[in-house]
């Protein structure tokens, strides 16, 4: 009985080093906004080009995703911050005027990410 509580709580600390592993409260930023129906994919494109340096310094900023659907002219992006306060600081309202005037009035839309399940690293990170 005792091997067998053993092995149950090895088992566990190895699930919650090797699989549960995270800590950081990831915090999500989903924004659509409509696009003008003369401008083409590869115009957009390289709209999207040109901004895409300014996400390399955003502070706290881990990833940012292109989003593009032409045939119901919505573009936007998926942004995934560290914590909720970088998000907010850089969607202030300066940042939506900016996206206001390039492209159209953004939807901006905020979630806590609890689970993230990240196949690159093959973990799932609770936070």
């Amino acid at each position: 009985m005792i091997l067998k509580i053993y092995l149950i709580k090895l088992v566990l600390a190895y699930l919650v080093k090797n699989l549960l592993r995270g800590g950081s409260k990831l915090f999500v930023v989903i924004v659509k906004f409509k696009i003008p129906d003369d401008l083409n994919s590869n115009d957009i494109k390289k709209k999207f080009q040109e901004t895409a340096p300014m996400y390399q310094e955003t502070t706290g900023l881990i990833r940012k995703n292109y989003l593009l659907n032409k045939d119901k002219n919505i573009a936007g992006g998926v942004y995934i911050f560290d914590n909720s306060k970088n998000a907010h600081v850089w969607f202030d309202q300066s940042r939506i005027k900016w996206l206001t005037e390039r492209y159209s009035e953004p939807e901006v839309s905020y979630f806590y990410s609890p689970v993230e399940v990240n196949n690159s690293d093959n973990k799932i990170n609770i936070s």
